[in-house]
């Protein structure tokens, strides 16, 4: 199956089970191999190369013991209160920020999930 052609729709999908599931990017970098600039690719529909595309689809989905094809399809999982963000920071910028200042913005989301993700355990 040529899932590379399917490579935005997987990567949104994907983003959602990680995020439903309290994984972060870093987590899905060290468990599957994946260089984290490389899962970024992955995640924003934007890996240049369909062999290897295709690899790491199937080390994620090895990862997850779930079928290559399971991220064609949106999660099924039921968001729960804890998982909706409270917090609303504007990502909707119409002024680019600097490469610096976006990278924290990302690692400061990410701390947020994990903390969300502790705080229900």
């Amino acid at each position: 199956m040529a899932i590379y052609n399917f490579k935005k729709i997987i990567g949104s999908n994907l983003l959602s089970y990680l995020k439903l599931q309290g994984y972060t990017k870093t987590a899905l970098a060290k468990m599957t191999g994946i260089s984290r600039p490389t899962l970024n690719q992955i995640l924003e529909g934007e890996s240049p190369n369909p062999k290897i595309y295709e690899e790491q689809m199937q080390k994620i989905a090895e990862t997850f013991s779930l079928p290559v094809d399971y991220f064609l399809r949106a999660p099924d999982i039921q968001q729960e209160k804890w998982q909706v963000p409270s917090t609303q920071y504007s990502d909707r910028s119409t002024s680019s920020r600097d490469p610096l200042t976006q990278e924290l913005l990302n690692d400061l989301d990410e701390l947020l999930t994990v903390a969300a993700y502790y705080i229900k355990g």
